[in-house]
């Protein structure tokens, strides 16, 4: 059985046209821009990651996932893809024990039969890990307004660098 994947995205207005446009005219722009947004990215993904480490777990628990689609471009950051083997009802793979923080933070959504075994799960997992709760939530607040401005100076370069070289062969 996969283990849930859980993802906190940067998703920032106009990326896509600059790319579509970069990707036509300028690829080296466009790597240079994906360069920067792998930086910020990978931040975000490091603060997560050190914060999964606290609970004495190892392994690379979170992975920086790029989804393009028409219309989209998007980073991010994701419990790396882990699985329950058939016939075990646990896994000590860093994906899936992440995925089990970012979800033991509240009981929500559950089948009133496995309230009770959900708030257990949570009440252990606080006892010998101090509350974890979700780790890209707190590497999202510790990072997220640096990584949007970041994001949004890497596209405005991008676009300044662009427009320099169309003026210059003007």
């Amino acid at each position: 059985m996969p283990a849930p994947v859980y993802s906190t995205d940067v998703d920032v207005a106009g990326v896509s046209a600059t790319r579509n446009l970069l990707r036509q005219m300028e690829p080296d722009l466009l790597k240079r821009l994906d360069r920067r947004l792998n930086v910020v990215a990978n931040r975000v993904k490091s603060v997560a990651q050190a914060e999964f480490e606290r609970t004495g777990a190892t392994g690379t628990a979170y992975r920086v996932r790029t989804r393009t689609r028409r219309g989209s471009f998007v980073k991010s950051i994701a419990t790396a893809a882990g699985s329950v083997p058939r016939g075990q009802k646990w896994s000590s793979e860093p994906g899936v024990l992440a995925s089990v923080f970012e979800l033991a933070n509240a009981v929500r959504d559950a089948r009133p039969e496995n309230v009770r075994r959900t708030q257990s799960l949570i009440d252990t997992l606080n006892a010998k890990y101090y509350s974890p709760g979700r780790f890209l939530w707190t590497a999202w607040d510790a990072e997220g307004d640096r990584a949007q401005a970041d994001v949004e100076d890497a596209v405005r370069e991008a676009e300044l660098e662009y427009t320099r070289r169309m003026e210059a062969v003007r």
